[in-house]
């Protein structure tokens, strides 16, 4: 098992904080991701979340993981942060942030010019100050995200 150590931003009672947070991943042979899951100690707890076989799903499981008042603040939790439609590889996103859109139509097209899209891809737990939480119910994002 391989064990990084990341700085993730969160929102705790909406305030932002960088806290260390251990990813913990296993590869196939191939280099291919088997299992992936976080442990981080924060506001005195000790949170683990379930194992996934996707580092998107591990994000995911992390946040079901911690208190309701706190909130991972990255790429994959923001209103710019977009998967591809054509499909994308694993802890890739992409930042819409400079572009106009308001359905999976217009972020095909966006897609389909595939000279910028190094330039704008992110890793999931990636952040910048541009950061705004992902509301689906008020903006188009074509990222499954929902903070329930």
């Amino acid at each position: 098992m391989k064990e990084m150590n990341l700085l993730v931003n969160y929102l705790i009672d909406d305030k932002l904080s960088t806290i260390p947070t251990k990813a913990l991943s296993k590869r196939t042979t191939d280099g291919e991701l088997e299992s992936i899951h976080y442990e981080i100690f924060i506001v005195n707890q000790h949170v683990i979340s379930k194992i996934s076989g996707v580092s998107e799903l591990g994000v995911k499981n992390l946040q079901k993981a911690l208190p309701n008042n706190i909130r991972i603040a990255a790429c994959q939790t923001c209103r710019y942060g977009n998967f591809s439609p054509y499909g994308d590889n694993d802890n890739e996103i992409y930042c819409l942030r400079d572009f106009e859109f308001t359905n999976k139509n217009d972020v095909c097209e966006i897609f389909s010019d595939q000279s910028n899209l190094e330039e704008i891809k992110r890793h999931l737990l990636d952040y910048c100050s541009n950061y705004k939480p992902i509301s689906l119910k008020d903006y188009y994002t074509y990222n499954d995200w929902e903070w329930d």
